[in-house]
């Protein structure tokens, strides 16, 4: 098994490229910084969200192939392995929200500049919970949390290539059952810090399932992009159209999900029709956010749902791939469609400012998986459901 698996050495093109582009959109971020602070950390925000939201989609994925003692997915682990070994990197990105906070949360920072009432008991009301002390504390225990059960995940696998002994799931389904809820927790309070407190009058018990739906189904579109990109450059030259099928059938049926939990959170708040619910989507309703809003439904679940039917195009790398890549676009513009719309004043819904933030967090990301990557092979080698795995057959 090992001779059939190349080691990867590779990645110093990606990693040069990927960190020039993340100190290209730094340059543009601090001219941005400087012209526009506010659009700035909007932005900002949008693109650190989307990405956490993947990496910590991939860190649920892969628990649940271990809790489940799934085999096929032992083919594309150590993939997943290097997605998730990107949260102590977008750990250090989150430090520039830090001095966004009165921007972005001025509501609930400083209750008394509101000038209606009713939403300033509101506000008030939600003080012990919504303050930048605990707001921070909580945020750190989050990506704790994240980054310590990705380490022993990661590190437990990796170990097992140097040492048969230590390759098997057992201690692995272990972690991962006992992660599965403080990791689904700690994401679900981190969509209400960090996006939904962007209204703090807005309520929605759907949302951190909305959240997670999203990042879930962008964390299997990555990858399904990085295994095709990798068996292209001969690295994983062990997988079948099977497992792109295994991958497809997962991409549609979050998809659906996705869609079931917008729909529903959308639905129970038109029914209830109360102001500070309905605010969220009159913000999105109307002007160009709601040509935006209707882009998204069309990008988001429209097409790739349609798409996805096809059984043949599952079972063709290069199209799942392509489809991936898109879902992968149109998550980012479902994050974007949650950050931005709640920025003061009137704008236009994007900016130069918004790629300038996604390469300045995506960047350095890519560069950080590539290096921690090199000098491993590209699966579990030791991993007694490896064979297994590469045998899987899928009609």
């Amino acid at each position: 098994m090992n001779r059939r698996i190349p080691t990867f050495h590779g990645g110093r093109a990606i990693v040069t490229r990927s960190l020039a582009l993340a100190l290209l959109g730094a340059i543009l971020l601090v001219v941005g910084a400087l012209a526009d602070p506010t659009r700035f950390f909007y932005a900002y925000l949008a693109a650190h969200a989307f990405a956490v939201s993947t990496a910590v989609g991939a860190l649920i994925f892969l628990m649940i192939c271990h809790a489940m003692g799934a085999t096929w997915p032992v083919a594309v682990r150590r993939l997943l392995e290097g997605i998730i070994g990107t949260l102590p990197v977008l750990a250090l990105l989150f430090i520039p929200l830090v001095f966004g906070l009165d921007r972005l949360y001025g509501e609930w920072l400083h209750p008394e500049s509101i000038e209606s009432e009713h939403v300033r008991e509101l506000v008030l009301h939600k003080t012990p919970y919504l303050n930048r002390p605990f707001f921070l504390v909580r945020t750190a225990l989050y990506f704790v949390v994240w980054i310590a059960f990705a380490a022993l995940l990661r590190g437990g696998s990796i170990r097992g290539d140097a040492r048969p002994e230590l390759a098997g799931g057992g201690r692995l389904r272990v972690i991962s059952i006992a992660g599965l809820p403080p990791v689904g927790l700690t994401l679900s309070f981190a969509a209400f810090d960090w996006l939904m407190s962007l209204q703090p009058t807005w309520v929605s018990t759907m949302f951190p399932v909305y959240v997670f739906a999203g990042g879930f189904v962008a964390a299997i579109a990555v990858l399904t992009v990085l295994a095709f990109a990798t068996e292209r450059a001969g690295l994983l030259p062990v997988l079948s159209s099977s497992h792109y099928y295994a991958l497809g059938r997962l991409l549609l049926a979050f998809t659906i999900f996705w869609a079931y939990a917008a729909f529903f959170q959308f639905m129970l708040i038109w029914i209830a029709d109360r102001p500070e619910e309905a605010e969220f989507y009159l913000h999105r309703a109307h002007g160009p956010w709601g040509v935006v809003s209707v882009v998204m439904v069309v990008a988001r679940f429209v097409l790739p749902f349609f798409v996805l039917l096809n059984y043949r195009i599952k079972r063709r790398p290069a199209w799942l791939s392509a489809v991936a890549a898109w879902i992968l676009a149109a998550h980012y513009i479902d994050v974007h469609w949650l950050v931005v719309p709640d920025a003061p004043g009137e704008r236009a819904p994007y900016h130069w400012l918004d790629i300038a933030a996604l390469l300045a967090v995506v960047g350095p990301c890519v560069a950080f998986a590539a290096l921690r990557l090199r000098g491993k092979p590209l699966v579990p080698v030791n991993d007694p459901a490896l064979p297994a795995a590469l045998r899987y057959e899928s009609v």
